[in-house]
């Protein structure tokens, strides 16, 4: 067992050394706070490997500063989902309040660390023993369920935020992040056990557990994309447009930046201007096409496009481009000269470059499955496909 723990330890402090490094050059500042967090994690594990080697009896103190990195841990991967979740975001002084509980215990751990003292409470008086004893058992543990809640909400909102940036959210949405997340719950679990339940069979999995969270880390964090692909100033529209959706989210801007950047008469002609622009130009057909895109191709802002959508359509982007998609896919589907056609080859002929979403949407958008709108052509029961142009939208929420 101490063999799987070795491994996993050295392959975690060498994914994080790869990450911190910025060896990927994507998503750098968020990597860096995961290379932090897989840094204390191997750290941990060191801890478990040291007992009883010649290099815990040769430096005794090691273990103590080893497990300093369990207060470190929490924080450092709550604030790498932030990073990865925010568009245009950078350090901010606040960030390092969330390290106080472990720079606090630094400064009461460090005569003992450094050999001053011997390590451990019981030279303090009783009662503040207890205290202390109470202290330093609970905050990892309630660290790691708060951070864990935070991690979970910031994911979540950015999948639902991405439904305004792209129409093809997949690549981007973090979703390996999140598994990450559950796997978490799990190491987690995995640790209270060997705590307080000590159940012989979970116990014998811990070590297979943390070896195996180490390939899905590294396999899921060495492909992963850059999120933001966009300059710096569209990066920062996207930022204060997302603020405005969730004011919990860092750096808010002034009060007068969320006013109507539009008067009604403005949204009516940009309304007309873009579903013109659809209609001739068939940009939807583009699978890469983002919101800034999308803007650029108006002679909009990005924050302007995005409230033509919201206010004037009622929809966002993500519903705008694919109901013009799942319309698109309606008529190839009913054409006799697509025939030879797989349904994945209509999906990616429509614009969209992910079946899942191909076929999630257009349930919603017609109420059948691409199959089923097939079977109903064939049968001749099925409506006549509006062109891409008068595609019915959903009202906003109605798709994604």
């Amino acid at each position: 067992m101490s063999l799987l723990y070795s491994l996993a330890c050295g392959g975690l402090l060498l994914l994080a050394f790869l990450l911190s490094t910025n060896a990927l050059r994507v998503n750098r500042l968020a990597n860096r706070w995961l290379g932090v967090f897989l840094a204390c994690v191997g750290c941990v594990l060191l801890g478990r490997i040291l007992p009883g080697t010649p290099v815990a009896a040769h430096y005794p103190n090691l273990p103590g500063w080893l497990e300093l990195t369990r207060l470190a841990m929490a924080p450092a991967f709550y604030l790498s989902v932030v990073q990865f979740t925010a568009p245009n975001r950078s350090w901010q002084w606040r960030d390092g309040l969330h390290f106080l509980p472990w720079l606090l215990f630094l400064l009461a751990m460090l005569p003992m660390l450094l050999g001053w003292r011997p390590l451990g409470v019981a030279l303090l008086p009783g009662g503040v023993a207890v205290v202390g004893r109470i202290v330093v058992f609970a905050t990892p543990k309630v660290q790691a369920i708060c951070y864990w809640l935070a991690a979970y909400v910031a994911l979540r909102r950015h999948q639902r935020h991405l439904l305004q940036l792209t129409a093809q959210p997949e690549p981007i949405d973090l979703q390996w992040l999140k598994r990450v997340l559950w796997g978490l719950a799990l190491l987690v679990g995995l640790w209270l056990n060997e705590l307080f339940f000590h159940l012989s069979w979970v116990l014998a999995l811990t070590p297979v557990g943390y070896f195996g969270a180490v390939f899905y880390l590294a396999y899921y964090a060495l492909r992963q994309p850059e999120v933001f692909a966009f300059p710096a100033p569209v990066r920062a529209e996207i930022q204060e447009l997302w603020q405005q959706e969730s004011p919990e989210l860092p750096d808010p801007v002034p009060d007068v930046a969320k006013q109507a950047r539009l008067s009604p008469s403005q949204v009516a002609y940009w309304q007309q201007q873009l579903s013109q622009l659809l209609e001739t130009e068939k940009v939807y057909l583009e699978a890469d096409l983002s919101l800034p895109t999308l803007a650029q191709r108006a002679g909009l802002s990005t924050h302007e496009l995005s409230y033509v959508l919201n206010e004037g359509f009622g929809v966002n982007f993500f519903q705008f481009i694919n109901a013009y998609r799942v319309a698109e896919a309606q008529r190839l589907l009913a054409s006799a000269q697509h025939r030879h056609l797989s349904m994945v080859g209509i999906a990616f002929e429509a614009g969209f470059n992910s079946k899942t979403t191909f076929n999630t949407t257009f349930k919603k958008v017609t109420g059948l499955t691409p199959s089923q709108f097939l079977q109903e052509v064939r049968a001749g029961s099925a409506p006549q496909p509006e062109p891409p142009g008068s595609a019915q939208l959903p009202p906003m929420g109605a798709v994604g």
